[in-house]
């Protein structure tokens, strides 16, 4: 059987990123690893109990093949290591530099950014 591989044409920039969280799924504090993709995107995150992810909060489809989470596991520790190689500050600077680019390609600062509806109902109570 050969493995198929999808073709990215265009994605967001990306950081690494490890945290410690309680898993959903196993319902006990999990290493987590994945990318965080700025300013427009929430970071996808994967357990390295599990093997599971979540993008900002929401769980992703198990997908339905042999050995996936095996595979999602070994994925999320490569993660996990690449992300041992960056500081904390390194990542808020990066998260920096991707929002003044933000605010450059629309001329006015953050504040004035409109909200998605859901974060303007949260920041009106």
């Amino acid at each position: 059987m050969t493995e198929q591989r999808a073709v990215v044409i265009c994605r967001p920039p990306s950081f690494p990123v490890r945290r410690i969280l309680n898993c959903p799924t196993e319902g006990c504090r999990r290493r987590m690893a994945g990318r965080d993709h700025g300013p427009y995107y929430g970071p996808t995150i994967t357990c390295l109990g599990c093997g599971d992810s979540w993008t900002c909060g929401e769980m992703h489809e198990r997908p339905f093949s042999r050995a996936w989470r095996a595979k999602s596991i070994a994925s999320a520790k490569r993660a996990w290591d690449e992300a041992a190689q960056y500081t904390r500050k390194q990542h808020s600077e990066w998260l920096a530099a991707e929002l003044s680019a933000v605010m450059n390609e629309t001329g006015r600062p953050a504040e004035d950014l409109p909200l998605p509806d859901e974060a303007a109902a949260r920041a009106a109570v």
